[in-house]
């Protein structure tokens, strides 16, 4: 297919240019000059494609119930402690209920609990949202495609603003 689309490319530049006077070398470079910038946009692509995938090679698929995933998006990391462990898939409405689906995957490895709290915040003031996720006690681990149900509402800007300055709100006490 690459082959074939340089050679349509490098065909028109040819005809377009029969009533110029162009060299053949100068011809020849510009089909050469494309070939690297086409094969320079598919190299990146690859590695874009290969950035948007979780941690680890074996991953497995969970979703989570939220009241409101604002400030979540779509690609947005998935955190344990702080540490990169999946990525968030999709997001969507679940009509009947109002609520928002977020699906997400895990890295393969992480046996996560069923009653593990998660929560849609940023690590700091300046950074994205991340899924957080904070391990539950239990013993029975969330099945891949399992839904979690202990989530928290999103905290908004200025309850965080406001949790940095007065030390989680509570000014010491």
């Amino acid at each position: 297919m690459l082959q074939g689309f340089m050679l349509i490319l490098c065909h028109n530049i040819i005809i377009r240019d029969e009533n110029t006077p162009m060299s053949r070398q100068n011809r020849a470079g510009a089909c050469l000059f494309s070939g690297a910038v086409l094969a320079a946009t598919l190299g990146f692509a690859f590695y874009a494609h290969g950035t948007q995938k979780s941690p680890g090679t074996n991953n497995y698929a969970l979703s989570a119930r939220f009241v409101s995933a604002n400030g979540l998006e779509r690609g947005a990391d998935v955190d344990i402690a702080g540490v990169k462990v999946g990525r968030v898939s999709s997001i969507v409405l679940d009509p009947a209920t109002q609520m928002a689906f977020v699906h997400f995957t895990l890295d393969g490895t992480l046996h996560l609990p069923q009653d593990s709290t998660l929560t849609i915040s940023s690590a700091t003031l300046s950074s994205e949202n991340a899924l957080m996720i904070e391990p539950g006690t239990s013993s029975t681990i969330a099945p891949p495609n399992g839904m979690l149900t202990h989530t928290l509402e999103p905290t908004s800007l200025e309850q965080q603003v406001s949790n940095y300055i007065f030390g989680a709100g509570n000014l010491g006490q």
